[in-house]
């Protein structure tokens, strides 16, 4: 879980009020947000979890409570 922690300190520095310590490195949101991933995955397979199904019924959730919230981009 210690990626998590990463990623959240990350988000503070870009889009908070906590700035970065001279001494921490620059990091990628990109980067942090696959380490993010890769965790996911990795306990998702320990577990036995089927994360396409569980996508889609999480997305199927947000369809149905937020559809008229949210404008598709399209690119």
């Amino acid at each position: 879980m210690e990626e998590v922690g990463e990623l959240a300190r990350l988000v503070n520095h870009r889009f908070g009020t906590k700035p970065k310590k001279p001494d921490e490195s620059e990091q990628e949101m990109a980067e942090e947000l696959a380490d993010v991933l890769f965790v996911i995955l990795c306990m998702a397979n320990e577990q036995g979890v089927d994360l396409d199904e569980a996508f889609d019924a999480v997305m199927e959730k947000y369809r149905r409570r937020d559809g008229d919230r949210w404008v598709r981009k399209m690119e």
